[in-house]
């Protein structure tokens, strides 16, 4: 009499003795212990059907095959993940736009926002706000043609008093002549003074103190070449 696997699982299952918190997916070494069992316990006289066999090994193999190609992929995510931090290094000391929201303000020193406009707006306003999700202030922009901006928040509150030092997020609408939303996009910018990497992704922290995504960054500028193109001109 033979035996197949599913009947061999069954013989020697005992629901007292299964831990429900475990994986129902059979792994290579198990896989393998199976058929070896099913071999041994087969009737020699009514053996195994060759084409069972072969199924069964091809099964095996692509269980192998599947394994190894986990490996590789978590392996090349790794790499390149070690790639991103190793790359992002080289933006310390570097001034950065990055795709976001978020400003800082510490004294007069408050970041500057680029707002992009996805067409012509007859009405723009800037919308500060607090960590208290509270908007501390709404600065009327007037009209702005389609394209790229900057913009920089005076620290005013609403009442025209001082703001407080601190993190702030920055929210633009937009309308054009027909009063319809126009879509707008921001980001800010900053030096970077260090990198790190948390759970799996790459950031960088400004010298202002906000934490932008590596991957959000569209621009860096050098700013020490900038400088020394500068002082190389002045002394002509």
């Amino acid at each position: 009499m033979s035996i197949s696997v599913t009947e061999y699982i069954n013989s020697t299952y005992d629901s007292t003795l299964v831990d429900t918190t475990a994986s129902s997916d059979l792994d290579s070494d198990a896989f393998i212990q199976l058929l070896l069992a099913q071999l041994e316990w087969q009737d020699p006289m009514d053996p195994m059907d060759d084409t069972e066999m072969v199924a069964q090994l091809a099964e095996f193999s692509s269980l192998s095959e599947l394994e190894e190609v986990n490996e590789q992929f978590g392996s090349t995510i790794d790499m390149l993940a070690n790639q991103l931090f190793i790359s992002a290094t080289g933006y310390v000391g570097m001034e950065i736009e990055a795709y976001g929201s978020s400003l800082s303000k510490d004294g007069d020193a408050i970041s500057t926002v680029t707002y992009t406009l996805a067409g012509d707006a007859s009405e723009v306003t800037a919308h500060i706000i607090d960590e208290n999700n509270e908007i501390v202030a709404s600065v009327d922009l007037g009209s702005a043609d389609a394209g790229a901006h900057s913009f920089v928040w005076d620290g005013l509150d609403s009442d025209g008093n001082e703001a407080a030092d601190g993190s702030y997020a920055i929210a633009f609408t937009a309308y054009d002549s027909n009063d319809d939303s126009v879509t707008v996009s921001t980001s800010v910018s900053g030096t970077v003074s260090s990198v790190y990497v948390q759970d799996g992704a790459t950031y960088l922290e400004t010298v202002d103190g906000r934490i932008v995504l590596a991957s959000n960054v569209s621009k860096v500028v050098d700013t020490a070449l900038i400088a020394a193109g500068d002082s190389d001109e002045s002394d002509e």
